[in-house]
């Protein structure tokens, strides 16, 4: 199986959701729309429903006991949010914030299951993103933490480039990893040096899409 499995199967879901419109109909499946930095989902709030990410770019976030809030990840097309608290009958685990426009298939959590329970396909891409899911966790966890913060710096970055309208700045990035601007300064000159980016004041204006993917391809993050 030569699935690149940090996208590939979220964005399946979305394309199983636009390829059969019955369903929404079906399973009163309803079109969301979330402006930039608006938060969809909120920490231990009360669960409203499954949220299936059509368009646009999401920021996972979680806050600790303590206070400490840090990055869960950035996601695209196909990100299924609520999913695992629909199962498990929990308040939600982590804060969605829109980082563009975006749009989203809502659907409620009686729905969702019965979604499930009754459509195969369906529940079958979900519970392979939800393994995606699992399989990204303990690839970063294996990779040395010097290496860490550049390789999730290339899947930001290659995630961002995927979306024109974004305008990509250093304090975004910043935010996105959770990470100094020193840090960020070092990695973004070392990524310039070997020709994936240029970047020009604060901004990042170019990214060689094709070169970060290659580079990602040093690290293997492929199911064979």
């Amino acid at each position: 199986m030569d699935e690149h499995f940090y996208t590939e199967y979220r964005t399946k879901v979305t394309l199983f959701m636009q390829a059969h419109p019955a369903l929404l109909e079906r399973y009163q499946i309803t079109e969301v729309h979330a402006a930039a930095q608006q938060v969809l989902l909120k920490q231990s709030a009360t669960p409203q429903g499954v949220y299936i990410l059509a368009a646009g770019l999401v920021k996972v976030t979680r806050t600790t006991a303590a206070g400490s809030s840090f990055t869960l990840g950035v996601f695209g097309p196909g990100e299924v949010e609520g999913d695992v608290e629909a199962i498990m009958h929990m308040p939600y685990f982590s804060t969605v914030q829109a980082l563009t426009n975006c749009t989203f298939y809502h659907i409620s959590t009686v729905q969702f299951l019965k979604m499930l329970a009754q459509e195969a396909d369906f529940n079958l891409l979900v519970h392979r993103s939800m393994a995606s899911k699992l399989l990204n966790t303990s690839l970063q966890t294996s990779i040395q933490s010097t290496n860490r913060l550049i390789y999730t710096l290339l899947i930001v970055l290659r995630e961002l480039s995927r979306l024109n309208e974004l305008q990509i700045s250093k304090p975004l990035l910043t935010e996105l990893l959770g990470t100094s601007q020193r840090n960020l300064n070092r990695l973004l000159a070392q990524l310039e040096e070997e020709q994936l980016l240029q970047t020009r004041g604060s901004l990042v204006v170019h990214t060689n899409r094709k070169g970060i993917e290659k580079r990602l391809a040093t690290y293997d993050f492929e199911i064979q």
